[in-house]
């Protein structure tokens, strides 16, 4: 092997797996919130089924670079999932003495397992710059795209361009990774005061499925540029 290589980044090429894992948690996500709760079946399958498969031996479709990106995203996920769920039960059972009053969404605890996986893995393959592009193209796409589902006509495009930040901000990590990642933590913050986000710690799960989906992606890559 030519040494001069070994520093490149990776590449991350999907498979067939990956190419159907992404649609299938795509489609579960914007069905489960626009149809049927029971659509998060896809979801299920797409964000945990090729795990399982590999865990049992069942499919075998990553080389070591792989693997080892993937192990590093499930420990990250396992910190970031034990410390967020910590947090919750603290925070909702501040000043009693017993474990009843921690009770939180199961969906906002796969979505904090989850997203942090997905970051960390894409991190590990692209490096900062590349992840981050991808990963704010792809979160506005969805934002985009379930604003116009759950909000036919010109609402819908009122409500879509809250997606207008991650493509703008996309593009500008390209070229200005810096700055942009400075962008991103105060586009972060800013969203959190003006939405009024706080009320996440007062037990609103609207609140906090948004702090999870749309605020965490946009620190999240905010950090991987700075850093």
């Amino acid at each position: 092997m030519n040494p001069g290589t070994a520093s490149r980044p990776a590449k991350l090429r999907l498979s067939r797996v990956g190419i159907v894992s992404c649609v299938l948690v795509v489609a579960g996500l914007v069905l489960g919130a626009t149809v049927d709760m029971a659509f998060l079946i896809l979801f299920a399958l797409g964000a945990f089924g090729p795990s399982l498969l590999r865990a049992f031996g069942l499919l075998d479709d990553l080389d070591e670079f792989q693997k080892e990106a993937a192990r590093r995203a499930g420990y990250h996920a396992y910190i970031a999932g034990g410390v967020f769920l910590c947090a919750v039960a603290i925070a909702r059972s501040w000043g009693t003495a017993n474990l009843d009053h921690d009770e939180i969404s199961a969906a906002a605890g796969i979505a904090a397992l989850t997203i942090v996986y997905f970051m960390s893995r894409v991190v590990s393959f692209w490096g900062a710059q590349a992840a981050a592009f991808r990963v704010l193209i792809a979160l506005g796409s969805f934002w985009l795209v379930f604003a116009l589902l759950s909000h036919p006509g010109l609402g819908g495009l009122v409500e879509g361009s809250v997606a207008l930040p991650f493509f703008l901000l996309a593009f500008a990590a390209r070229r200005w990774p810096r700055a942009s990642g400075a962008l991103l933590l105060v586009a972060a913050a800013l969203a959190f005061r003006l939405f009024g986000l706080a009320k996440a710690f007062r037990g609103n799960q609207g609140s906090l499925m948004v702090i999870l989906l749309f605020v965490v992606p946009l620190a999240a890559m905010g950090i991987a540029l700075l850093a």
